[in-house]
């Protein structure tokens, strides 16, 4: 969960609940996580609430009948609208480490979601977008939208098909390590996710097979003084299958295993340029873990294991490693809450970045790992308080590079009622790069106002 607070977006991913614990490894994309003032998702069935935390929330994501939007009736369906305006100020609108250029930037969020209420199956329906609006960098104004469709299907109590897909419009972050520099324009592209699996559940021995495909197609961006630069060689398909098999030595202890599999296939390996390596790949990850749940006030979810990209080109060779994860809930009270998250991954390398950078192109990517440590506090019923600190590291292979990221913020949200709520919350980001290929350095500081409308 790192903060990434240049955009205040609402798109929210496509992601089966029951896949939750499932690995997928798939090229680095613009994150797109909302700011720590996002409000929570309303409950499946609204007269299911309950009072107190369940296992493994946090107090900031249990419900709130008396808060919480009751969405519109259309027979067996609720609909959720919901509508939100940001403004921000950013003090390091392109990420650069000298000559900063600050600025407000206006984001309108609209989102719809329709959900199913039935006793049996699950099917929820979503669209949206995210449109931001610069007072004086216009060139970066971007306009993101989203569809996605996911549903359940009970063969029985403890058996269920899974399906989902979803398109995106969206764009890169001037901040990521992967955006071509002397770009006129954020990078913008789309993306097609789709997912089937079979799942076992409420037994001791469960298991989740599950199949992902993703496809992006970037669209080419004008160069600063002229020109264009290709962005159409990183158009790539990625297949994803994996395997989870789980088994209750006790109630609310769980071990599991995990395989994950993945075939990168760009339409372009070598991006048309001689003597540039072929960038297709293969990979896997395979880990051990646990889900364990100490009284109903820790939850925690931890595994480690290994992973490997394997480069089709020698010259690239491969990325592995130590794989580990973590998810770790600590109620210390009913009202407040202590997260921890980490996660490990291969990102491929952006090899016109690169050049643009005046590097060498023959670096497959780099290992990336993440840690979040949050704390959510309820002040009031209706005044949520959030601090987190997030740190990220980039292990570049095949140049000498390694980028540190730092990101530190807080905020609140108040709830006047059912239907409005207001969120404000400041960041400060810092990224260093160390070795001789070190590049990308910066610093900012994001402040966000949020104002919120939902049904």
């Amino acid at each position: 969960m790192i903060v990434r607070l240049l955009l205040a977006t609402s798109a929210v991913g496509l992601v089966l609940a029951s896949a939750a614990q499932a690995q997928i490894d798939l090229p680095p994309a613009p994150p797109t996580a909302a700011p720590p003032v996002s409000p929570t998702e309303p409950s499946q069935r609204p007269e299911d609430f309950g009072q107190l935390l369940q296992r493994g929330q946090s107090v900031t994501e249990r419900p709130r009948p008396e808060y919480d939007p009751l969405g519109l009736r259309l027979g067996s369906f609720f609909l959720y609208p919901k509508l939100e305006a940001d403004e921000l100020y950013n003090d390091n609108v392109f990420a650069t480490k000298t000559n900063t250029k600050d600025d407000f930037v206006t984001v309108v969020s609209p989102t719809l979601d329709l959900r199913s209420n039935w006793g049996v199956h699950e099917l929820d329906l979503r669209a949206g977008a995210s449109v931001g609006t610069y007072a004086k960098q216009s060139s970066e104004n971007y306009g993101d939208y989203f569809a996605a469709a996911q549903g359940r299907y009970d063969v029985s109590a403890t058996f269920a098909g899974l399906a989902g897909l979803k398109y995106e419009h969206l764009h890169e972050e001037r901040d990521s390590p992967d955006a071509p520099g002397g770009a006129a324009n954020p990078v913008e592209f789309d993306a097609y996710t789709g997912t089937l699996g079979l799942t076992q559940h409420g037994l001791r021995i469960g298991y989740l097979a599950s199949f992902d495909f993703r496809r992006e197609d970037y669209q080419n961006v004008a160069a600063i003084g002229g020109g264009t630069i290709n962005e159409k060689v990183r158009n790539v398909n990625v297949y994803a299958p994996s395997l989870r098999v789980s088994y209750e030595f006790a109630p609310r202890y769980e071990a599991f295993a995990r395989v994950s599999g993945n075939i990168r296939d760009y339409d372009n390996s070598t991006g048309g340029v001689a003597g540039v390596p072929d960038r297709n790949s293969s990979g896997y990850r395979a880990d051990v873990g646990a889900t364990i749940d100490l009284t109903g006030i820790t939850y925690a979810e931890v595994y480690a294991g290994y992973l490997n990209q394997d480069y089709r080109s020698s010259a690239l060779g491969s990325i592995g490693g130590l794989d580990f994860g973590a998810r770790i809930v600590w109620n210390v009270t009913e009202l407040t809450s202590i997260s921890l998250n980490g996660q490990r991954q291969v990102q491929d390398e952006n090899t016109i970045a690169l050049n643009s950078q005046g590097l060498s192109a023959n670096s497959p990517g780099y290992l990336r790992s993440t840690v979040a440590l949050a704390i959510d506090h309820e002040l009031l019923r209706n005044l949520l308080l959030h601090g987190e600190v997030d740190y990220e590291n980039d292990d570049y292979k095949g140049i000498d590079r390694t980028d540190d990221r730092f990101d530190v913020g807080a905020g609140l949200r108040y709830l006047f009622t059912r239907n409005f709520y207001l969120g404000g919350s400041y960041t400060y980001t810092n990224r260093s790069s160390a070795g001789t290929s070190a590049t990308g350095q910066f610093s900012r500081d994001l402040f966000l106002l949020r104002l919120g409308a939902q049904l």
